[in-house]
């Protein structure tokens, strides 16, 4: 056989295995979250972050159970080559607005609470925003001090609707590293000249911020 034609097919199954070591972040709900919604939030969060997000089915949930016991809950459907789960859930206005806990390998956000106090219609931006936020909890990153960023500090849900959706361009550089530092795996970007493929409804998001100051 043809030395190039062993040599295409031996970087292919590198490739090949590379991919199958790469851990994925993972998306999941509980306690009838809409599977569109889901869906679109997943769509927006690989949009956003540039890493995979790997679709899991939702979860049952036992009447009375805390968001933290349904975090772990989900923490333990994960497969090897998961980095941690993203979970929606709606278990009442009663809990909390959210739990992350990266060493446990979740982050559970309850819908219940961010939709409400909503009279702008924002509450699919709100999900958006915050499921980002809690990847990079996942990822052990830290607030921003800029005030354009989405991770700047917030105190109440809707501080939400004031920020921006969106990353400024170091966090943004700062997430991509410590993605590649975690194994995690990056979406594909669509050859030059190919066809892009119909989006599946993202979440609206802001312009992009401009570059903190240094």
């Amino acid at each position: 056989m043809n030395r190039s034609i062993l040599a295409v097919l031996a970087l292919a199954a590198a490739a090949v295995a590379q991919a199958a070591e790469d851990k994925t972040f993972v998306l999941t709900s509980i306690g009838g979250v809409d599977a569109a919604l889901t869906e679109r939030i997943r769509t927006h969060l690989e949009e956003s972050s540039g890493v995979v997000v790997r679709p899991a089915p939702a979860l049952a949930a036992e009447p009375g159970q805390t968001l933290e016991a349904l975090g772990r809950a989900a923490a333990q459907t994960l497969g090897e080559n998961d980095h941690s789960v993203i979970v929606l859930a709606r278990p009442g206005a009663g809990q909390p607005q959210g739990v992350c806990l990266p060493r446990e390998r979740f982050g559970i956000l309850n819908l219940d609470r961010l939709e409400a106090n909503d009279p702008g219609g924002k509450f699919e931006r709100r999900v958006g925003q915050d499921a980002l936020r809690v990847m990079t909890m996942l990822l052990d990153m830290s607030p921003c001090p800029f005030p354009l960023c989405l991770l700047v500090g917030y105190e109440k849900t809707e501080d939400l609707d004031q920020m921006s959706g969106n990353f400024c361009p170091p966090c943004q550089e700062r997430f991509a590293r410590l993605a590649r530092e975690a194994g995690l795996r990056f979406v594909e970007k669509p050859e030059a000249g190919a066809e892009a493929a119909p989006a599946a409804g993202p979440v609206p998001a802001d312009t992009p911020a401009p570059a903190a100051a240094e």
